[in-house]
């Protein structure tokens, strides 16, 4: 329900240039009615005072059933909505979870994110990366996109060669099925070690690295063997976080596509040599040159990325292509944008660069089997067992309490990931992240069981009667309407690639709900009153149902 534009709808003065819906907004205090028209930039137009100026509108309002009377005050027109009639509508507008979404609207999404760095263990960092990108794909399908969601992971270069080196010279083949990841780590931590004494091994590495270029029958098929030990690892770890991808193509695929890029960009004299190295001058655009190959030969990160978007353009002729990674990687995606747009391909306008601020923990609160950065196993392990601790004194009748642990943990971990503005650098107290008390999951999930407790009892007292809206008054009719702006906040959070503004709707809700069981028990009053305020928590929980799946959290049937 559009309240602004009903309100709107009701003035009967046209301004030219003046869109009242756009001017209306919600009153901060009870006193001053639902919502308000400042009539201060209307002053200057019109010549009148802004008292004067809502006086003159608010006798030529139109009657409206959804407005009770209005009151002009200090150059405010002050609209007092019939809660029960506006409460009524919303209510049966929204009485489904469909309600919540959008229509279709065929157009597609790829989003390039987590991009796992398969010769190392998953870190802090791509639990932030991993959840934005997840968060942002779910507004996206919850706007009617068909999403495509691409991992691209880091399966190639040197650190695979000295994973080989370091298992030819200290490795063996019952270590590493045992251990899995864990054994392809400590040789590739050991490697770099004995690199520091004896730097000849980083040849040793470059060599057999080359070899896996080469697809050498010895070393290529040891380099799958590593290669899928750490997919799988990850695969697992990402499932854990409820995270599954379309695409896993990484540096390996597209660097055998290197050459036709190289190609394409001297076919359209856009490359010149400086120094050895092959570059696209970007100095008319402010930008340093964009390296495309070495003086040695190598290739580098902007030529496989655009190979990869011209590839995912063929594949999936994307409407927008989003890729989420860290500040320090904005000059990079700029460069690569640019030389796209210079070579041609109009899909280049659609490309976006969504990047974040630095995701840290408190020193020492993680043991880390890294030294410096705890691994998102250990993050994991860790988040687990404060759940553990934060339920072990509760009963559970219908979810069995392992379950209940591991949601309230991964709610902890994912709302951490996304509860401040994308951009933002953000300091994540792991403890502080499983109180029941302030801006946490475990706040939120417990505000969520408590509607699914009172709605189970209102199902014994079978509670059916025609329902009397006027009993939803002050933190109930806020209920309401902070439910009815759950669409827009959907939608200004995909404008904005901004999933905190999910968390923040999601939030308020959540506070505004506790506000209203501390004044009113629901299952009290008359009949028709109780069937009026089950019905109104009927879609606060459709609205917190979609709203926690965007930010990935899981609602719980008790707590």
């Amino acid at each position: 329900m559009n309240i602004k534009k009903l309100i709107a709808d009701s003035i009967a003065v046209e301004i030219d240039g003046v869109d009242f819906e756009k001017m209306i907004i919600e009153s901060v205090f009870v006193d001053n009615g639902d919502y308000c028209l400042p009539c201060f930039a209307l002053a200057k137009t019109l010549h009148k005072s802004p008292m004067l100026i809502a006086e003159e509108i608010s006798s030529s309002l139109k009657v409206s059933q959804y407005i009770e009377h209005t009151e002009c005050k200090s150059g405010y027109l002050n609209f007092f909505l019939d809660k029960s009639k506006v409460a009524e509508e919303i209510i049966d507008e929204l009485k489904s979870i469909s309600a919540f979404k959008n229509e279709k609207n065929n157009k597609i999404i790829c989003i390039d994110y987590s991009s796992v760095n398969l010769a190392k263990y998953m870190h802090i960092g791509h639990l932030k990366n991993t959840i934005i990108g997840e968060s942002i794909a779910r507004i996206c399908e919850n706007l009617g996109y068909k999403v495509v969601r691409i991992n691209y992971i880091g399966d190639y270069g040197t650190p695979f060669g000295k994973i080989i080196a370091a298992y030819k010279m200290w490795g063996n083949s019952e270590d590493v099925d045992r251990r899995g990841i864990d054994a392809l780590q400590d040789l590739y931590v050991k490697f770099n070690q004995e690199a520091e004494i004896n730097p000849e091994l980083e040849e040793v590495a470059r060599n057999y690295f080359k070899k896996i270029e080469e697809k050498d029958e010895e070393i290529y098929p040891l380099y799958q063997r590593i290669i899928n030990i750490a997919v799988k690892e990850a695969e697992r770890l990402l499932n854990i976080l409820g995270v599954k991808f379309d695409s896993w193509r990484g540096e390996s695929y597209y660097s055998e596509q290197l050459d036709k890029v190289v190609n394409m960009l001297n076919s359209k004299n856009l490359t010149k040599v400086s120094e050895g190295a092959l570059i696209v001058d970007l100095s008319q655009f402010d930008m340093p040159p964009c390296l495309i190959r070495r003086s040695d030969g190598a290739s580098l990160y902007a030529t496989r990325d655009i190979a990869a978007a011209i590839d995912r353009y063929d594949n999936y002729k994307f409407d927008k292509m989003f890729y989420v990674t860290g500040h320090e990687q904005m000059l990079h995606f700029k460069q690569f944008f640019k030389v796209l747009e210079l070579a041609g391909y109009d899909f280049s306008k659609n490309l976006e660069h969504i990047h974040y601020g630095l995701f840290s923990l408190p020193t020492g609160k993680i043991s880390s089997r890294k030294g410096k950065q705890a691994t998102l196993v250990d993050l994991i392990d860790y988040a687990k067992s404060k759940a553990n601790e934060v339920i072990k004194d509760r009963t559970f009748t219908i979810e069995k309490p392992d379950d209940v642990a591991w949601k309230v943990a991964r709610g902890a971990l994912n709302f951490n990931a996304l509860k401040v503005e994308v951009g933002k650098d953000c300091l994540f107290d792991v403890d502080k992240a499983f109180s029941f008390d302030g801006e946490t999951a475990p706040y939120m999930q417990y505000s969520y069981t408590r509607i699914e407790s009172i709605l189970r009892k209102a199902k014994e007292l079978k509670v059916n009667s025609k329902a009397d809206y006027s009993v939803l008054t002050n933190e109930a009719f806020e209920l309401v309407k902070s439910c009815n702006n759950v669409r827009n906040a959907i939608e200004q959070a995909f404008t904005k690639r901004e999933p905190s503004m999910v968390v923040k709707c999601a939030m308020d809700i959540c506070k505004t709900l506790n506000k209203y069981y501390a004044s009113t028990k629901v299952l009290d009053g008359e009949s028709a009153q109780i069937s009026a305020k089950i019905n109104m928590l009927g879609i606060v929980k459709n609205a917190l149902t979609v709203l926690f799946h965007l930010i990935c959290i899981d609602t719980l049937q008790e707590m």
